[in-house]
């Protein structure tokens, strides 16, 4: 009985320590609380299994209330850039590239979770995606899309959360200036 109750706290542990990646493990916590109410009852602690009972009623509704959406829970990503992820000779690249492409800056727009920008004919697209591929190589939390429209103009969407688009802002002030 006590490996029992030992396997049903542990699992329980582990599975809250996982909830946020993925609403199966919130199902496994309720399965486990409900367990370790077992066990309470059995080894004649009635206040424990009371309290598991408590807690499975409260992790089914947390399950339930993910069903409708989507089973992951996006996972905060670190923002931090990797300086080592390029060679040195990439770096003097991105060091030219950069201002290029930022230079060549038409417009820029606020989305909720970072910045769409027009890249205007100034630097080549290969250019762009260049610099764009050490860029995510380097910050590889960025979400990145490169967009050529039927209408000539060429996008660049940057972000991933309010968190990140507050990085942008500090690391690029030239994605404040609407041009």
């Amino acid at each position: 009985m006590t490996v029992f109750g030992l396997i049903s706290v542990s699992t329980m542990l582990i599975a809250y320590a996982s909830e946020d990646r993925s609403r199966a493990f919130v199902l496994l916590f309720a399965i486990a609380c409900a367990a370790s109410s077992v066990y309470g009852f059995v080894a004649g602690t009635w206040p424990f299994g009371v309290v598991e009972d408590v807690w499975t009623a409260v992790a089914l509704r947390r399950w339930a209330a993910r069903k409708g959406t989507g089973s992951e829970l996006p996972v905060e990503r670190p923002i931090a850039c990797d300086m080592a992820a390029l060679s040195a000779d990439e770096r003097r690249r991105y060091d030219v590239l950069r201002p290029r492409v930022l230079e060549a800056l038409e417009h820029a727009d606020e989305t909720v979770s970072g910045f769409r920008l027009r890249i205007g004919g100034a630097v080549s697209i290969h250019d762009v995606a260049e610099w764009l591929e050490m860029e995510h190589r380097c910050c590889a939390f960025l979400d990145i899309v490169l967009a050529l429209k039927g209408d000539g103009t060429r996008w660049i969407e940057m972000g991933g959360s309010p968190a990140i688009k507050t990085f942008l802002k500090e690391e690029f002030r030239a994605f404040q200036v609407s041009r």
